[in-house]
């Protein structure tokens, strides 16, 4: 998935990853050197995690 379609995702959203889905009650974004990690906390205790890695040109 695209990082510019990830940076759309908005609370209350639907969103879904292999076997887990839900609506999306928060979301964080962790920078480090090397890649974007996106964590959506769904409503409930499930979260999904996605890491992008960093384009060096």
């Amino acid at each position: 998935m695209p990082t510019s379609s990830l940076l759309e995702i908005k609370t209350g959203d639907q969103i879904s990853k292999d076997s887990i889905h839900g609506t999306v009650s928060k979301i964080e974004i962790q920078e480090t050197d090397e890649f974007l990690q996106f964590i959506f906390s769904l409503e409930g205790t499930q979260q999904i995690v996605v890491r992008k890695l960093k384009q060096v040109c």
